[in-house]
């Protein structure tokens, strides 16, 4: 009979904690949520001073920095399956002691297959771990992001293509996104949601309320505490500000530094 799996979740998203804790229940293994962590430091300060856990579900992007901070200050000696938005660390993943790379959305049969695979790779030998990461690589597919988005009007439907997109924000309970022309649209979606949607080359999310377009960017300058200022190119009345912990994050993307 199987024991139960000690699992660490590191996120930064309350909501995709919750909604991954929900489809690890949902895969009938036996299981303990041990630890939920949501920054590198905090990560750090766990995994120096505690050992007794068998599994590690890792977001690549934390507020603070990414998961790659924490592996190369820290051995972890059990599997990590990643759980991220982002295709493009895949390979990097592989170089650690990683078990599955999931990509965000997870659905049920992706967390299921990877609990699967920690019993099945448990005793596992070395060849056999590497034969299996070459497989996962060779058949990993990238991501299809989202083009366009369809805005209700009255009566009628119009289409808006992504490269339009100046940014998007959410206030009171409503999502908007505003276009080039300073148009903006009420869609269904969450910002928690678009994250996953729109490619993470182009879009940001700079603060909770806000996601913003690359190519729409003017300057960006300091802050009052430790945060930037953004300007855009065209002319949006809302205040572009990146909030603290997301400044360093923001900053790499910014220079295409993963």
């Amino acid at each position: 009979m199987l024991k139960s799996l000690r699992i660490v979740i590191i996120e930064d998203e309350p909501v995709s904690v919750a909604y991954l804790k929900k489809l690890i229940g949902e895969t009938g293994f036996e299981h303990e949520i041990v630890q939920e962590i949501d920054s590198v430091t905090d990560a750090l300060a766990f995994f120096m001073q505690h050992k007794n856990y068998d599994l590690v579900f890792m977001d690549i992007h934390l507020g603070d920095g990414t998961c790659f901070d924490i592996l190369n200050t820290i051995e972890i000696e059990k599997p990590i399956v990643f759980c991220t938005t982002f295709d493009t660390y895949a390979i990097k993943a592989f170089k650690y002691n990683s078990l599955d790379y999931i990509l965000k959305p997870a659905k049920p049969e992706d967390i299921h297959s990877a609990l699967k695979k920690y019993w099945s790779f448990k005793k596992s030998d070395e060849s056999d771990y590497l034969k299996r990461v070459d497989h996962m690589i060779n058949s990993f597919d990238s991501p299809s992001y989202k083009k366009r988005f369809l805005i209700r009007q009255n009566n009628k439907l119009k289409l808006v293509s992504t490269e339009s997109v100046v940014c998007i924000y959410s206030d009171e309970g409503h999502t908007y996104l505003v276009e080039k022309s300073g148009a903006s649209h009420i869609i269904d979606f969450t910002l928690e949601r678009l994250e996953e949607l729109v490619d993470p080359n182009v879009f940001f999310r700079i603060n909770r309320k806000m996601i913003i377009n690359i190519n729409e960017i003017h300057s960006v300058e300091d802050y009052f505490n430790n945060r930037l200022k953004i300007k855009l190119q065209s002319r949006v009345p809302l205040d572009m500000i990146v909030s603290r912990n997301r400044v360093k994050h923001f900053k790499n993307w910014l220079k295409g530094v993963s």
